[in-house]
């Protein structure tokens, strides 16, 4: 409908114009839609926006423009103009909605550009907790928005599989393997899940448990820790499953620290953007993103850090020819940010093609009291404890609900609960309604619901009312996309469901908002 709009406002007025903006207006009284194109003229006219506003009016009144079959009533308010559509339009309309099915709401925007969404990539040395799972929904939710507007979305899920958390991994294995010979080591991993591991590996590799030397002791850490790891992603990926996450590639950084680091280093050395300090390298750019900050790429012991295998993966992201590079990640990663696109512009790539969006974390809570920590993850609350209390639909629901920079409260009860204060039941209960009027329409042997229906019988408020907000669909898909807020899907929909459910209610006590009424013709139009 602002297309509409816009079309017949640019072929009404004479000359160019410049760019102007087609709001929903948030006061009812000021019409279905308001154009600001006067205060944007004004400028240009040095005359008041409210003259110039009456002006326009006047033109697209005298003017043998299509305008006049579109729209009902025009007024000025504070310089915008205001648009109230013939209410026949908004009728007729539902036929193009129905037209598109399936596909209304997506448009080709990016069509013809490939993007790459990296998101969850937890650490394979535990489960998936709550906090890091909210880039589950965050980052799928997102693709799925690229998705709607034409893009070429790749999924990916980065494996960080390296350096001293899985050494720190197999220390922790080790020592339930051997708690005689062990003590627990400060930073280690000592939830039940560990010991979990320790048993499994005790009764798949007996053999190796019969370490005589402290040579041979030691050397059981690393093959403890790959272990581990192999573990915890087949549980991290039963996870991601449960919360319908799923991803085209898994990348693992064992593989980018051969294949790519060495190079990646060579090549930050010979951009003279590195120094040798306290035996480590450094990574030392004067630049706009780091303002002086110096990051460690190899340790005093020769090995690379994940800062510095990190910006080799980022740059295989580059050579793989995305248009669009985002990342998902938590907000404890903010000054990991303008390290890696500083390095990136020292090695003559484009900063801005990598998008960051990061997450707050998640405090769960049962009511008013928060969740204490879990005994398998020994410090956090897992999602798969979350997703198995309140299922899928609400986890995804919940963890969508809020801006991705919001913190959030994950409410067990609330997310439970059968009642209108639970947004996602509220939501399954209206789509559950709809189902019903649709199955009883086909118990009555109803049929398909003809599309030369008669529309016009489709004059109650609320009516209109749901079909001017069905319109918003398509913008609300565009800009959560643009912007980055699939959070404003759940609240299109939890607006789109009131609506629904107040019309529906009124069907007790008026026969007129009954959907499948007495009179046929009337029906289908409603159906």
């Amino acid at each position: 409908m602002k297309k509409r709009l816009r079309d017949l406002l640019t072929n009404s007025l004479p000359g160019p114009l410049p760019p102007f903006e087609i709001e929903w207006p948030k006061v009812k009284e000021h019409g279905d839609l308001s154009a600001n194109i006067a205060l944007v003229l004004s400028r240009q006219k040095k005359s008041p926006p409210q003259k110039v506003a009456e002006e326009i009016v006047r033109k697209i009144r005298n003017s043998k423009s299509e305008i006049r079959n579109l729209v009902e009533k025009i007024d000025v308010k504070n310089g915008f103009i205001n648009f109230t559509f013939k209410k026949e339009v908004w009728q007729e309309s539902l036929r193009e909605i129905e037209a598109e099915g399936e596909n209304f709401g997506q448009s080709d925007s990016g069509k013809g550009r490939k993007v790459l969404v990296e998101f969850v990539s937890a650490n394979p040395t535990g489960p998936i907790h709550i906090g890091n799972a909210r880039g589950g929904p965050l980052g799928d939710a997102i693709a799925s928005l690229l998705e709607a507007t034409g893009y070429d979305v790749t999924r990916e899920y980065y494996v960080n599989d390296v350096g001293g958390q899985i050494d720190q991994l197999g220390k922790s294995i080790r020592h339930f393997l051997f708690p005689d010979r062990t003590s627990q080591e400060e930073g280690g991993y000592y939830g039940s899940y560990v010991q979990e591991l320790a048993e499994r590996f005790r009764l798949k590799y007996p053999d190796k448990l019969k370490t005589r030397s402290d040579q041979e002791f030691e050397s059981l850490i690393p093959s403890l820790g790959e272990f581990g790891v192999q573990q915890m992603l087949q549980e991290i990926s039963v996870t991601c499953d449960e919360m319908d996450v799923h991803f085209d590639e898994w990348i693992h950084e064992k593989d980018i620290l051969k294949r790519k680091t060495p190079d990646i280093l060579r090549a930050l050395r010979e951009k003279k953007v590195t120094v040798e300090k306290e035996g480590a390298v450094w990574l030392a750019t004067r630049d706009e993103f780091l303002q002086d900050r110096e990051c460690v790429l190899v340790r005093s012991d020769g090995r690379p850090t994940y800062f510095a295998n990190d910006i080799a993966y980022h740059l295989n992201k580059y050579e793989r020819g995305f248009d669009r590079i985002i990342d998902i990640w938590g907000s404890n990663h903010h000054g990991h940010v303008p390290r890696v696109k500083a390095a990136l512009q020292s090695l003559g790539l484009d900063p801005e093609k990598l998008e960051v969006v990061l997450y707050q974390y998640v405090r769960v809570k049962r009511g008013a009291e928060a969740v204490k920590m879990s005994k398998r993850g020994g410090n956090f609350v897992t999602a798969k404890e979350v997703l198995d209390e309140v299922g899928r639909d609400a986890f995804r629901f919940f963890l969508l609900m809020r801006a991705p920079e919001s913190h959030l409260d994950f409410d067990l009860e609330l997310a439970k609960r059968h009642s209108q204060e639970n947004p996602v039941y509220y939501v399954q209960y209206a789509h559950a309604r709809l189902a019903s009027i649709f199955r009883k329409w086909e118990e009555r042997g109803g049929g398909d619901v003809s599309p030369s229906i008669d529309l016009s019988r489709l004059d109650l408020p609320e009516e209109l009312s749901l079909i001017r907000l069905l319109h918003r669909f398509p913008e609300e898909i565009a800009l959560a996309a643009a912007r980055f807020e699939p959070h404003r899907i759940p609240f299109y929909l939890l607006e789109l469901a009131k609506l629904f459910q107040s019309y529906y209610t009124k069907a007790r006590e008026d026969p007129r908002y009954r959907v499948i009424g007495s009179d046929i013709d009337t029906t289908r139009s409603k159906l």
